[in-house]
């Protein structure tokens, strides 16, 4: 069964915002992690009553997999307190 994945990630904690390093090491995990592909959404995240920069990444999968230890990694690499992981059964058409 497909599924959808979301991975919301902040921004640098003490600049709240997102730069070219930061985005760098984002994309060079999501490369090793989803060789297939993802898409990237920026946008304004809002967490424990602040706001910043924060980017989506959305995997379409034909399958589920574990992704604890590679967010973990991404947490620790970006100095992240937390990263939010979205999985969802999804019905899926490609046209």
């Amino acid at each position: 069964m497909p599924y959808k994945i979301d991975i919301y990630i902040g921004s640098d904690n003490k600049t709240r915002k997102i730069s070219r390093d930061y985005l760098e090491k984002l994309k060079n995990w999501a490369s090793k992690v989803f060789p297939a592909g993802y898409t990237l959404l920026k946008g304004k995240g809002f967490y424990n009553g602040g706001s910043e920069d924060s980017i989506i990444v959305t995997v379409l999968s034909p399958e589920n997999f574990p992704l604890k230890d590679e967010i973990e990694f991404l947490k620790r690499a970006l100095g992240q307190e937390a990263i939010l992981l979205s999985k969802s059964y999804i019905e899926l058409q490609v046209i």
